[in-house]
């Protein structure tokens, strides 16, 4: 009889633990919108790779999708694209903790910067960072095991974690150790209209530059007709529509003419186009995380006296802004004990943690 009870026992006490590690096994990046899509720098230096040192970062709370209570048993760096390095071995101490400060007001002296004491997750210990190869298939995570767990409460401010670089096999100077590091993301869409030929035998075109949150917003046409009006709809939050014909609003357009913006939620701008049939506008967009993955959808209508109907259109654009990385560094190199450091605002390392 103690045999037969014995395994739904170990069965339930298997299950009760299953959960616990479904969750130690998730992994969360930052900046979360590169999650699968790689940086547009890199890191060389920071945070293992800079000689002796001390560098921290802040990391807020609202771009990390890490659930409150939950413990990181372990954090990791992206290798930047396929560039690659010869292993290394660092004595390293890592702290992690809690800040009232922002990427945007982070302070310059370290001790300063913590809310409370910072909790050491590992070290000072040995770490080697592994080769990284031009041949890895995708990006290498470098992955640094915590000694401690750190459990991780929102509630408490922002997350920081502190890097004192104390030696290196390289004679402690600094070396180079390719990292992936983030900007923002501003995907560009065009329509599958291309818009439709002016009297000049031309297609204007609409095209966006990258915007971000706190930086401006250039859209631009080009190609369309020299020292001409022309009317840019932009739909506020929208995307490009399926392209729709505009003969039932213009008579006699040309049926390559073709809307792709909402007509019934379009806010209106207008320009002169210069003689070579260009015009550039320029839109402040705030500097509000609201602001982040806000969607414009756009397409510009130009009134040409020789085209059928007497009116042309670009192609439409669709632009989803941005935000900078949430994320600042604090650096001094030569002196793991620095009270001070030097600012990289918005840095973007690729931060793995699990």
């Amino acid at each position: 009889m103690p045999r037969a009870s014995a395994r739904p026992v170990c069965l339930a006490a298997a299950l009760a633990v299953l959960p616990t590690l479904l969750v130690a096994q998730t992994t969360v990046t930052f900046p979360s919108d590169h999650a699968n899509l790689e940086g547009q720098y890199s890191s060389t230096n920071f945070p293992y790779a800079y000689g002796v040192s001390r560098l921290q970062a802040v990391y807020e709370a609202w771009d990390l999708g890490i659930a409150p209570g939950t413990p990181i048993t372990r954090i990791g760096v992206r290798q930047n694209g396929t560039q690659s390095a010869v292993t290394r071995s660092v004595q390293v101490e890592v702290r992690m903790g809690y800040t009232m400060h922002t990427a945007a007001n982070l302070g310059t002296n370290f001790d300063n910067n913590y809310v409370g004491a910072p909790q050491t997750v590992f070290g000072p210990a040995l770490f080697a960072l592994p080769q990284l190869n031009t041949t890895q298939p995708g990006q290498q995570a470098v992955w640094l095991n915590l000694t401690t767990p750190f459990t991780y409460q929102p509630a408490n401010g922002n997350l920081v974690i502190e890097w004192r670089v104390i030696a290196n096999n390289n004679g402690n100077a600094a070396f180079s150790y390719p990292l992936d590091r983030a900007t923002f993301y501003w995907p560009v869409t065009a329509s599958s209209s291309p818009g439709c030929p002016h009297s000049g035998n031309a297609t204007a075109t609409l095209t966006s530059s990258p915007a971000a949150a706190g930086s401006n917003w250039y859209i631009a046409v080009n190609s369309a007709p020299a020292s001409s009006f022309v009317f840019l709809g932009i739909d506020v939050g929208g995307t490009l529509v399926p392209s729709f014909s505009l003969q039932p609003y213009v008579a006699g357009i040309d049926p390559a003419c073709v809307g792709t913006v909402n007509p019934l939620n379009l806010s209106l701008a207008t320009a002169l186009t210069n003689a070579q049939g260009y015009y550039r506008w320029t839109v402040a967009v705030p500097n509000s995380l609201s602001f982040n993955n806000l969607r414009m959808a756009s397409q510009a209508l130009i009134p040409d006296f020789f085209a059928p109907g007497g009116v042309v259109t670009s192609n439409g654009d669709q632009i989803e802004f941005g935000i900078d990385p949430a994320q600042t560094f604090l650096v001094s190199q030569g002196n793991v004990n620095a009270s001070t450091g030097t600012l990289y605002a918005n840095y973007g390392l690729v931060t793995l943690f699990q």
